[in-house]
Parts: structure tokens; sequence; C-alpha cells
């Protein structure tokens, strides 16, 4: 089992693996921001959790180590199961928990990885981004060079934009409102939540969106996660409301 820690007074952490029997400490590593080693922001206001991989190897988001060098989109820093290795990192880590996409999700890919991962991909304005806000699909096994900073970071396979501009016809895009994103083998597609009060269906046959719902008339609010019930309903939450949706 993989928890992260940090000290209050620095906010600097670490991601520790834990036997989930007795829960005594197995290993640990301090987590570092790419660009220079010094210790990564691990804010009490994240909420980002580990994920593991089908391999074992593991991933947690991260804010820089010093805020907005990197668009204040922080990391996601990989480790192999043991956290005794520091792989490839993804481009964007900060309160996102990334999800599993199983390759048979994305026709396109021609790769070799055994899986991909999704994540959000904001680039905020304010930290000195685009306003350009995305999802993407990643390859934890390849790489390509980061344009912001310069880093090898997990390769794109897949990016989408977010539809809604902040106002007007173009400019910023409202951010993608997520702590994880419901993935759906059956139909390809992910369910994910924006600011713009909308549910969407992003297939990753077609890299699009295809189908959306309103929940609210849209709102900042604290990233949350995207769940899929047994009975294929969607749970999401928007403005601190808990909604259902049919399948």
């Amino acid at each position: 089992m993989y928890v992260a820690v940090n000290a209050d007074a620095v906010q600097k952490g670490y991601l520790v693996a834990l036997d989930s029997t007795t829960l005594a400490v197995k290993s640990r590593v301090l987590l570092r921001d790419p660009t220079d080693g010094q210790p990564a922001l691990v804010s009490d206001d994240a909420t980002a959790s580990p994920t593991v991989g089908p391999d074992g190897d593991v991933f947690f988001g991260v804010q820089e180590a010093v805020a907005g060098t990197h668009n204040g989109r922080g990391w996601l820093l990989h480790f192999d199961a043991g956290l005794t290795s520091s792989l490839v990192p993804g481009a964007f880590g900060w309160d996102d928990t990334a999800s599993v996409v199983p390759v048979s999700m994305v026709p396109s890919y021609g790769g070799t990885s055994s899986y991909l991962l999704m994540t959000k991909y904001n680039n905020y304005l304010d930290s000195g981004g685009d306003g350009q806000s995305r999802l993407a699909v990643l390859d934890p096994k390849a790489s390509q060079v980061d344009p912001i900073s310069g880093v090898r970071v997990m390769l794109e396979v897949l990016t989408i934009l977010g539809p809604t501009f902040e106002s007007g016809s173009s400019g910023p895009v409202k951010e993608w409102c997520i702590n994880t994103a419901a993935v759906d083998p059956l139909t390809r597609s992910v369910l994910v939540n924006n600011e713009d009060g909308f549910l969407y269906r992003w297939d990753l046959s077609s890299n699009a969106f295809t189908q959306r719902i309103r929940l609210t008339s849209g709102i900042g609010e604290a990233y949350t996660p995207t769940a899929i019930g047994a009975d294929g309903a969607v749970y999401a939450v928007n403005n601190a409301v808990l909604f259902s949706i049919a399948k």
C-alpha cells in the first residue's frame, strides 16, 4: 500500500510503501522536482493519490519545488514498485490522480506499453501558462521533451482541448475540475467533469467529445473524482452536489 506524507512546515514529502497487513514501512522515497532535484511541494490542499499500474509502477502527483516554475502544473512522478528507481515523469501532476487506460481503448496507439495513463493537462494562465487546459492520455514507457522545462516526460498519445472559453470566442478555456476520471473500456471513453458545469464523454477512438450533460451553470471548485457504478450509472460532483447520471 502506498501513501504520501509531508512535513507541515515546508510541505516537502515522501511516498511511502507500507505492508498492507502490518502497516510497517517497507520503503520510502523523497519526492523531488525533476528539473533540479530539489524537494517537490506536497501541498495539504492537493487531492492527488498514488496510482499503481498493472506492472506495479507507482505514480504520484506533486507541485514543483518553486511555485510557478512549471506553470503551476506540477509533475506526475513515476517509480518502480520498490520505490528504488525514479522513472520518466508526466508533465502534469498538480491535484490529480492518474487513471489507468487499457491500450485496447486507443486504436490509434502503436507503441509497446501494456497500459496508458489518463491525466488532467491544465496549463494555468495565472502561473505563466497559456490557459489552454487539456486532457491527456500518456505513455508511461515512452518519452518526449517537455516544451516548458526541457525535461523528458511521458509521451503524449492523445490530448484534447477544453471546449469552453473563459469568455468570448477565443483565449483561455475552462479548467478540468477532476481529481480522477472514470475510464470505461466498454465504450472506449473517459467520463470527465469540467468547470463549465458539464460532464463530458471523451471518446478515445475518435479523440472527440461525443456526449455531454449539464450538471450546474458552472463554478470554480475543488477537484473531485468521477466514477461508474456496477449498473452503468455515472457519478460526478459539481458545486458540492453528487450527481447520478443513468446509463
